[in-house]
């Protein structure tokens, strides 16, 4: 008689640790995600600087573009779409380019040689208005309207009053002779770098057209900051990020932006969407801090 009850505990136990096992299991196949120091990174719209979502792991935005032609900006939805560069080892073609488990674009084109590729990101719809109009003979006319809101706006992460900030894009330049910065998802704003030749024989990435910056600081970059923009203190972009090196000494590895405008060079640089006072100052410091962005913890690849 005192069978049935213990039978029914061994297998009431039995369940529950392969209910267990079974939550590790799933739990283990789902990869953890870190979220970037400034959570502002991973949200919409995007930015230069922005963290995207590629098939093994994440990259960051390095620039916001618009097509120069007047016929890809007619209507509503092409006035609103934008193309983003991004490093060519970031995704392959035709990828689904993801923020967080958003699907916002994918990659429509990419370098024959250099580290760059072009990820195309549609609008969000607006919800439909009416457009009313009417004549002293007739009674009003009125007639539905679409408008859309772009997805990535020309804006770079810079420091402004100690914090990091949407600040809008000011142009674009060569590597100037003092410190410059670089602004990936991962490692924040480093403003350590100082430009430097590349000798016959140094090991570089294997993509053309790329120019290198030296830190005093070890990890000014890491993975998942492949991409993202090469940025001087007054905001114009430098280049795009192809990769680092922090054996022995701390290199980044990036495509000029001279050379990225001359590859796409029916495109220019997309509206910030922001205002920008007028003799507005950037208190980043010029003394090589970081503006106190620590590394991020390893997640992805």
């Amino acid at each position: 008689m005192k069978t049935l009850p213990l039978q029914k505990r061994v297998a009431s136990l039995a369940m529950a640790i392969a209910i267990t096992l079974a939550s590790s299991v799933a739990t283990a196949q789902t990869p953890g995600v870190v979220q970037p120091r400034n959570p502002d990174r991973a949200v919409l719209p995007v930015i230069s600087g922005s963290k995207v979502s590629v098939p093994d792991g994440s990259c960051t935005v390095g620039a916001v573009l618009v097509p120069k032609s007047i016929l890809h900006r007619l209507t509503p939805y092409q006035r609103a779409t934008r193309w983003l560069v991004l490093a060519k080892h970031c995704a392959p073609m035709y990828t689904t380019i993801q923020v967080g488990t958003i699907a916002i674009g994918t990659v429509v084109w990419q370098s024959a040689a250099s580290d760059i590729e072009l990820v195309r990101v549609s609008p969000k719809p607006n919800p439909r208005s009416l457009q009313c109009a009417s004549t002293s003979h007739s009674a009003a006319f009125c007639s539905p309207v679409q408008t859309y809101t772009p997805l990535a706006n020309n804006q770079v992460f810079m420091p402004r009053a100690g914090q990091e900030a949407r600040l809008a894009v000011t142009g674009w330049s060569d590597a100037p002779d003092e410190q410059f910065c670089t602004s990936g998802w991962r490692t924040g704003v480093r403003c350590v770098w100082r430009g430097m030749s590349l000798a016959p024989g140094d090991l570089k990435p294997k993509y053309e057209h790329i120019d290198a910056a030296a830190s005093s600081e070890f990890d000014s970059v890491d993975k998942g900051d492949s991409g993202g923009p090469v940025v001087t203190y007054d905001r114009h972009l430098i280049g795009i990020i192809s990769s680092g090196e922090a054996e022995a000494r701390s290199i980044v590895y990036y495509t000029p932006m001279q050379q990225v405008l001359y590859e796409l060079y029916s495109y220019s640089f997309a509206p910030a969407d922001l205002p920008t006072d007028v003799g507005e100052d950037n208190p980043l410091s010029r003394n090589g801090e970081n503006a106190g962005w620590e590394l991020a913890p390893t997640d992805d690849k």
